[in-house]
């Protein structure tokens, strides 16, 4: 009985919080997949990922994709409790990681993760202070940039070994492993769950992106999220991307000569959002990418945590004002703001934020964007063929606040789901 009115109450929470869009391929027959979505509206709750989560599992879905930083734990925790119900050590359902390769957190749960390679953006911003190279507007990173990707077993075995060496013993104890070998060994067994051809299917999609065959649609407001909700068709999710893309404008940086004459200091710094290191995420692979570039170029990192929104601000401007560092690094779009104060104060100092973009932005600043909408295709292909494959129709994704980046993980989600659909038809019908 408990069990029974738990489901009622999920459902009502489900009528609240979610959307089912379904998705039906051209033609005589009827292959559709549902895509339910959450906006939890927070980034470090874990709790409302879970609840999310169960309220999706409820519906059937089969994949889901996690959006929403420390938020998404919950998430996991969330399908490993299903499956654990259900007597199942490895999934399908499965989970998709976000940020970075997540799929050690839960094995046998995360099937994937679409990595956002934060990592990159900052060692290329890092390596062009260092080069007096340094170049100030926006830099956008996608899948021929190697910005965002699917992760592979060798990331998440970077991943993994950039945590300190007491935290991965305690991770794996925690994971009842006792060595890391273990470990990596589970997470070939969860992907060999996935037949051969989903993986082929899904590299097709990725090289029809970095040719240029397929263009990926960039929903940045809620207009434009709403028209890709209402798309049936693949055909109308393309002409969207085109006109959109067609109209959008484009990236642009600037060379500052003053800038790059400053003596440097072989001293660079970090300013990490709320989440800060340890959030298995966005936060840590800033770090990946500062503490390899240091590496390189035989650099002092300085490290700064913001414990909260009033802290960006002081910590900016310590920094800054001090003078010794060759470039700053602020993670996350929540400093867009007060990066932009900063940068005014000090002109002659090199910022680079990562994710936070101003029209007006100082050009001390180079905003480093990635383009979500094409990794998140590949983990809405990964996740509808999935789907598909085992006779479902149902795939999610919980998502932190309803922003516009937001709307480009979700976008490129659909439109992954989508072509999934058309190779399914064409390929497995």
């Amino acid at each position: 009985m408990e069990k029974k009115l738990l489901a009622f109450l999920m459902m009502g929470l489900l009528a609240l919080s979610i959307v089912a869009s379904g998705c039906i391929s051209s033609g005589g027959t009827k292959t559709s997949i549902k895509i339910l979505y959450t906006y939890t509206g927070a980034f470090n709750d874990p709790a409302k990922g879970k609840t999310a989560t169960q309220a999706q599992l409820q519906q059937g879905a089969w994949v889901i994709y996690q959006v929403a930083g420390g938020t998404g734990l919950g998430v996991f925790e969330a399908v490993g409790d299903y499956l654990k119900a259900n007597n199942k050590k490895m999934g399908p359902p499965f989970a998709i990681g976000v940020d970075s390769a997540q799929d050690w957190i839960k094995p046998g749960v995360i099937i994937a993760s679409m990595m956002k390679r934060v990592d990159v953006g900052v060692y290329n911003a890092v390596k062009q202070a260092e080069e007096n190279q340094f170049r100030g507007g926006v830099v956008e990173l996608g899948l021929k940039e190697g910005g965002v990707k699917l992760s592979t077993i060798k990331d998440v075995e970077d991943m993994f070994n950039s945590l300190p060496a007491d935290v991965r013993q305690k991770k794996l104890q925690e994971l009842g492993f006792q060595n890391e070998q273990q470990l990596f060994e589970t997470l070939k067994k969860t992907r060999a769950q996935i037949p051969d051809w989903i993986w082929k299917a899904v590299d097709q999609l990725q090289q029809d992106i970095i040719s240029g065959k397929t263009v990926i649609p960039k929903a940045t407001d809620k207009s434009q999220i709403e028209a890709l909700r209402k798309s049936t068709s693949l055909d109308q999710m393309e002409k969207l991307a085109k006109d959109w893309a067609a109209s959008a404008p484009k990236p642009e940086t600037y060379f500052n000569k003053t800038l790059n004459e400053r003596q440097n200091t072989k001293k660079i710094a970090i300013v990490y959002d709320i989440g800060g290191r340890g959030d298995l995420s966005f936060n840590d692979m800033a770090y990946m990418g500062a503490e390899r570039a240091a590496k390189d170029f035989g650099l002092q990192l300085t490290q700064l945590q913001s414990n909260s929104e009033n802290d960006y601000l002081p910590n900016l401007r310590s920094l800054a004002k001090s003078g010794q560092y060759d470039i700053i690094v602020a993670v996350g779009f929540m400093m867009t703001k007060a990066v932009k104060q900063v940068a005014q104060e000090y002109p002659k100092q090199r910022f680079v934020i990562i994710d936070g973009y101003d029209p007006d932005m100082p050009h001390n600043v180079q905003m480093v964007l990635f383009k979500e909408n094409e990794g998140s295709a590949l983990a809405g292909a990964l996740a509808a063929l999935i789907a598909l494959n085992d006779g479902k129709d149902t795939i999610g994704i919980v998502l932190g606040m309803e922003i516009p980046v937001l709307y480009k993980f979700e976008g490129g989600y659909r439109f992954g789901a989508d072509w999934a659909i058309n190779y399914y038809k064409q390929h497995k019908e």
